[in-house]
């Protein structure tokens, strides 16, 4: 088990496709600080504050964990080394879990670089956060780094679920948009800019559910909840992914 997850970390850390994440992330928030600062000079004539800047991270955050874990995984296939560990004797339930661990680890280097990043940022070209404290930060971005580790273990599952079936990027990516859209409007059903909710009953408890425990929601707003909610949430979706993903893995017929 050790073994693999060298191996696969080690693959991860080399992989292209992981440092086009990293890269895109690093140029986003250097690009949206960028474009921000000039909006804010030349129409308002203000100075920047961290937060204008400094959660940018949250909007691109599904689909760069969610693109890096499915490509990294899809190329294990690709490439031969699934089948090939397989041949060699490795087990499926060791290569299963130690792949999914190798998804929560680009969410979490993700989270963290995009971390470092917005710090020096909020440092370097702002005049801090005005409205939140340090220990508010620091919630905010572990609970991001909870939901893209959690994102990044479902992506990787996926694709061991189809076994490396392109059919699996589509499938992931369509999820992505998705939830990310559907997320986006459960918060303004919930926390409307003008006025109460409006919502009751049933759908109200639903709504509640989405934007508490599932962790594709977290990245729409800063922390509302206990921290209990969203550890909830991100080890749901995880045991869920382990759980089914390796149900369908361990009887997949691999081509």
């Amino acid at each position: 088990m050790f073994r693999n997850l060298y191996a696969d970390t080690r693959s991860i850390l080399l992989n292209r496709g992981f440092r086009f994440a990293l890269a895109a992330i690093v140029s986003w928030q250097l690009l949206f600080l960028l474009f921000v600062w000039l909006i804010q000079t030349l129409f308002f004539k203000e100075a920047l504050t961290a937060e204008d800047v400094g959660f940018s991270f949250s909007s691109v955050a599904v689909f760069l964990v969610t693109g890096s874990s499915l490509y990294i995984s899809g190329d294990a296939f690709s490439s031969g080394c699934i089948r090939n560990k397989i041949i060699s004797g490795a087990r499926r339930t060791e290569l299963f879990l130690s792949a999914v661990c190798g998804g929560m680890f680009q969410g979490v280097m993700c989270s963290m670089l995009a971390c470092v990043v917005s710090v020096m940022v909020s440092l370097l070209f702002t005049g801090g956060y005005m409205s939140y404290s340090i220990p508010e930060i620091a919630e905010y971005w572990i609970v991001i780094t909870m939901a893209c580790a959690a994102i990044g273990a479902f992506s990787t599952a996926l694709v061991m679920s189809l076994g490396g079936n392109q059919l699996s990027y589509i499938i992931g990516f369509a999820l992505a948009f998705l939830l990310n859209v559907v997320s986006a409007r459960i918060v303004d059903k919930l926390y409307p800019a003008d006025g109460l909710c409006a919502l009751t009953g049933t759908k109200l408890a639903a709504y509640s559910f989405f934007d508490r425990f599932i962790p594709y929601s977290y990245f729409t707003a800063t922390p509302h909840y206990g921290m209990g909610s969203y550890v909830s949430g991100c080890a749901g979706l995880i045991l869920t992914s382990l759980a089914a993903g390796w149900m369908v893995f361990r009887k997949k017929e691999l081509k």
